[in-house]
């Protein structure tokens, strides 16, 4: 029995070696073998993971996280960051008191500053904003003051598509206060967008599209001017005018005609009666205005001569050749002396018309055109009576 046991015996423990050196074959292969890593997205939520690429492959980027702190933009290599928008000053002029009370056509500039491109607009905007309150107590005040409803969307639409020009519309109502209060306000706006070298002239229409303040409803401002002759010390005295002014024209044709505003010589002009003169550049020259229109033009330089010739300082026989006997000879009244050298014309169209040289007795003092009654009067508009 013992015999028989020992190859079974035997065998068995061959086997169980042969297993167990087998097993730890089988063991050790797995352990050597590496399974390759799988690269992954990375979390939308920042954390310190990496991704660790395959041998000899580039590692791919990191993937920003949606949720970041102190973002930071890096401009490129060699890029120029844009510069900031630089400031302009402008002028904005304002009428101030007592001075513009005294002459319409003064007005004085203060500064504002802004970023905006359109230099012209904003201009006109701060004009119409007014003086802050510090300017107001050195007397300045505001000249435009609007009401209403708007029918363009803002205060106003500036046109500058006219080479020289610059056409201001008020998209809402103005409202006017009289005759040099309306003066006032051009003034203003004229030497607000004048400072700029691309603006020559102005106008200035209502929300109709109407000159503004134009009482003659014949839209002068749109109106081109017929002659560009302007009133100077060179322009003649004629007839039925002084150069490119005629008379019957109103206040606003003459400026326009002229090239300068006429401003009243009186602080309120009168519907009546009222007297004109040119706001610069001419000395010597008045303007009667009855019932609207020019009705007498009055000559005090001696640097203005009639058609003919005659001026200021000639003798009246000088005066009298120049006009062959076609000089009818009158007392001046209160004077003992002084006498009346009145031109009367033949012609149809001119025969309510008069050219009067008053003279002390041997040279002319002062010289005067008009029509009739008005040029006559001695007195001046004191001789105006209302109808």
């Amino acid at each position: 029995m013992l015999t028989n046991r020992k190859p079974v015996l035997l065998s068995f423990c061959l086997l169980t070696i042969l297993g167990i050196s087998i097993g730890s074959g089988v063991t050790n292969a797995a352990q050597s073998v590496k399974t390759p890593a799988t690269a992954t997205e990375s979390s939308t939520k920042a954390n310190n993971s990496t991704i660790q690429a395959p041998p000899g492959a580039a590692a791919p980027a990191k993937k920003s996280s949606t949720k970041a702190s102190n973002p930071t933009t890096q401009a490129p290599t060699g890029a120029v960051m844009p510069a900031k928008a630089a400031l302009n000053k402008v002028k904005v002029f304002f009428p101030k008191n007592p001075k513009s009370m005294e002459d319409y056509t003064y007005v004085e500039p203060v500064v504002r500053t802004t970023g905006k491109t359109s230099l012209a607009g904003f201009a006109i905007e701060q004009l119409i904003a007014g003086p802050t309150t510090q300017e107001k107590t050195s007397g300045l005040f505001n000249p435009i003051k609007l009401e209403g409803k708007s029918n363009c969307g803002s205060d106003f639409s500036l046109d500058l598509s006219k080479a020289g020009v610059a056409k201001l519309k008020f998209c809402k109502k103005v409202i006017g206060g009289g005759t040099l209060d309306d003066a006032r306000t051009k003034m203003a706006i004229d030497a607000t967008l004048k400072q700029f070298s691309n603006i020559s002239s102005v106008i200035v229409l209502d929300t109709k599209g109407n000159c503004l303040n134009d009482q003659s409803g014949e839209n002068v401002c749109l109106k081109k001017p017929q002659n560009t002759v302007k009133l100077t010390e060179q322009s003649k005295l004629a007839i039925n005018g002084i150069g490119p002014v005629d008379l019957g024209m109103t206040v606003a044709e003459a400026s326009t005609a002229a090239g300068v505003q006429l401003v009243s010589l009186g602080s309120k002009p009168s519907a009546v009666c009222s007297e004109y003169k040119p706001a610069s550049g001419l000395n010597g020259v008045r303007f009667m205005v009855t019932k609207g229109k020019i009705a007498r033009i009055d000559i005090d330089s001696k640097a203005i001569a009639t058609v003919s010739g005659a001026k200021i300082g000639d003798t009246e026989s000088r005066t009298k050749s120049l006009y062959s006997g076609q000089l009818q000879v009158s007392r001046l009244p209160n004077s003992t002396k002084g006498k009346y050298l009145t031109f009367v014309p033949k012609t149809e169209r001119d025969k309510n018309l008069r050219l009067m040289f008053e003279t002390d007795g041997q040279t002319v003092r002062r010289i005067r055109v008009g029509k009739l009654p008005e040029v006559g009067f001695i007195e001046g508009c004191l001789d105006v009576r209302p109808d």
